[in-house]
């Protein structure tokens, strides 16, 4: 397992950090090179008060709740082939929330 940020046409797949609005719904599309190559994408979140929240990307994308609290949280993107492998790459994002 490796833990980077790849770099798909000049675009990351996700960035070092990003910042939403607390109570508004989170949308954080990710950027693959073959958006079409089948590919199963896990999420956690962990959030700064130690709790954890995870789940599954659909359709080369992340929906959070929007009932994530402010502060600096921790997102964690696992991406591999159909079915999680030795082939894996793990990604890292300071989700920020705003009051």
């Amino acid at each position: 397992m490796t833990s980077h940020n790849h770099v798909t046409k000049g675009k990351k797949l996700l960035p070092s950090s990003i910042t939403y609005q607390a109570h508004r719904p989170i949308f954080i599309p990710l950027f693959f090179s073959d958006p079409t190559k089948k590919r199963q994408i896990l999420w956690q979140l962990q959030l700064d008060n130690g709790l954890k929240d995870s789940g599954k990307a659909k359709r080369n994308a992340i929906n959070l709740s929007s009932a994530i609290p402010a502060g600096t949280h921790l997102l964690t993107i696992i991406v591999g082939d159909p079915i999680i492998s030795k082939k894996q790459n793990v990604y890292n994002c300071n989700l920020i929330i705003q009051p």
